[in-house]
């Protein structure tokens, strides 16, 4: 076995040749050889080209981040982070204590990137865990996939056995029970009550089995919101059941409003602020120079891998806030649309940094992209997605057509009024669609009447021209301005919490009836 440490940028393509080069190398005796490809640290990196500031967009290392990027933007079980960048609203010292946590976010959030470095810290302090990505399950049956999250639970526990003998009862009694749930993977068929009925024996096993062992386990459930919202709770009640008074603590993550974790007729599933603790990962508009530290930490992080010392020396200070604005403080959008601003600013001849229009084209880019990520992770919700667009074409019209403000409001009473056609709007929300700006906006003539602020995502209206004195939200320096499109130096700055809800008292009131 030679192990091969590359610098980061290097490791995909470094892992594709690796096969082939194995033919090649020869070692005394003719024995087969095996090549293992690893990640260098960044201290054991060559930087020496780091010294040489970078020249612009064409430079070779923004190439180099444009593959970076590229290939580590998603994470999995496999491909962890590139880097992790901490985060105040969720330290991976919570989710690693022994609670259970339902973790929420959008999608490119960063939720499977905060599982995966809990799961890199609870390894390292000697605990066991498990990792059920429900992606690969979302054609099976709800109780087959609490079958296949058991199955690899009681795997992970089983062969990391240390204390006990293998002929012992309780060994015996978990290798019993896992033969019985792959017998029901294994079957054509299973039924929810065959399910139900292995779980007190469960319980019992792995209670007694790690009494002994004295192991701490984790149990790690990526997109759970592919199980359908209906089963969900039937699902958790089944998983929290099965570990009841072990030392196993559940982290699931998934999509708020996408997941339907409690029910209390009749009571079932993992009840908040009781049975589990609650994450919220969305990074919103409410706190923009928040948000744009955040997202400039991580692209930076990504950079400095290849050599790039600052994001200035690529994009231009207008263009790195509009990238805050397009992605709505997504990371994932933030990074993928960044490259993207790059590649638009390649095709621009003699380019040296990406500018605004190089983004909001990139933006544009992105909306049919974003409509098929909504149809693909609301599949498992029958006529949820086509409920969300149908939403999002009467907001757009609102928007463009009939107010020509890219911002509105939503009444709180109108909220508490129609909880259904709300539960629409934030499942926009949730597919980056539209952006929370404002949790409470006072108005500015009636005491105790307040509202929130939303605005369009800036995919619905960059990517055509638009026609004059549409009123929009812009980011510049830290803070939101507004102005009127075609009409330049005329804006109102929104520097101070006061002046931005004096511009958001102005944007239209959207009635949610019209969602009905």
């Amino acid at each position: 076995n030679i192990v091969v440490y590359v610098p980061p940028v290097q490791l995909s393509r470094s892992v594709e040749i690796a096969n082939d080069a194995e033919a090649q190398v020869q070692v005394d005796g003719g024995l087969p050889t095996f090549l293992v490809v690893r990640k260098a640290d960044v201290a054991e990196v060559d930087q020496s080209n780091a010294a040489t500031p970078v020249s612009g967009v064409r430079d070779q290392r923004v190439g180099e981040l444009i593959r970076l990027v590229s290939a580590r933007s998603r994470v999995s079980s496999v491909e962890p982070s590139l880097v992790y960048v901490p985060d105040a609203r969720a330290s991976v010292a919570t989710i690693s204590a022994s609670r259970h946590h339902l973790v929420f976010g959008r999608r490119g959030a960063g939720k499977s990137a905060l599982l995966m470095e809990a799961r890199r810290r609870v390894a390292a302090e000697g605990s066991l865990d498990s990792w059920t990505n429900v992606q690969t399950l979302r054609h099976e049956e709800p109780q087959r996939v609490f079958l296949f999250i058991l199955d690899d639970l009681l795997r992970t526990v089983i062969s990391r056995r240390a204390h006990l003998s293998p002929a012992s009862s309780r060994v015996l009694a978990l290798s019993e029970i896992r033969e019985q749930v792959r017998g029901l993977l294994n079957e054509d068929d299973t039924s929810a009550e065959q399910a139900k009925r292995i779980v007190p024996r469960v319980q019992r096993a792995l209670m007694q089995y790690l009494e002994i062992e004295g192991a701490r386990v984790f149990v790690f459930v990526d997109d759970f919101y592919y199980v359908p919202r209906e089963t969900q709770p039937m699902v958790l009640d089944m998983l929290h059941g099965a570990v009841r008074d072990c030392d196993i603590w559940l982290k699931i993550a998934s999509i708020r409003h996408l997941t339907n974790w409690w029910q209390s007729r009749p009571p079932m599933g993992l009840q908040s602020g009781q049975d589990a603790d609650l994450i919220d990962l969305d990074v919103t508009l409410q706190d923009p120079e928040k948000a744009s530290a955040f997202l400039e930490g991580i692209l930076g992080e990504y950079a400095r891998r290849v050599g790039i010392a600052s994001l200035s020396r690529v994009f231009n200070r207008p263009a790195l806030d509009r990238l805050v604005l397009a992605a709505g403080a997504v990371p994932r959008d933030y990074m993928v649309l960044g490259m993207s601003a790059i590649n638009r600013a390649l095709a621009r001849p003699n380019s040296k940094l990406v500018g605004v229009q190089d983004v909001n084209q990139a933006a544009g880019d992105a909306a049919s992209a974003k409509i098929q990520e909504l149809e693909e992770d609301m599949a498992s919700n029958s006529g949820v997605a086509q409920k969300t667009l149908a939403s999002l074409a009467t907001v757009r019209s609102f928007c463009l057509d009939e107010t020509s403000f890219t911002y509105f409001l939503i009444g709180y009473r109108d909220k508490e009024a129609h909880p259904r056609e709300y539960s629409y709007l934030t499942d926009l929300l949730d597919s980056r669609l539209v952006h929370l700006v404002a949790a409470g906006v006072s108005d500015a003539s009636q005491a105790g009447i307040r509202f929130e602020a939303f605005m369009l995502d800036l995919s619905q209206f960059s990517g055509s021209r638009l026609k004059q004195r549409i009123s929009v939200l812009d980011f510049e320096d830290g803070h939101f301005v507004s102005r009127q499109t075609r009409i330049a130096n005329v804006k109102e700055v929104g520097g101070t919490a006061r002046q931005l809800i004096g511009i958001l008292r102005k944007a239209p009131e959207f009635s949610l009836e019209r969602l009905t």
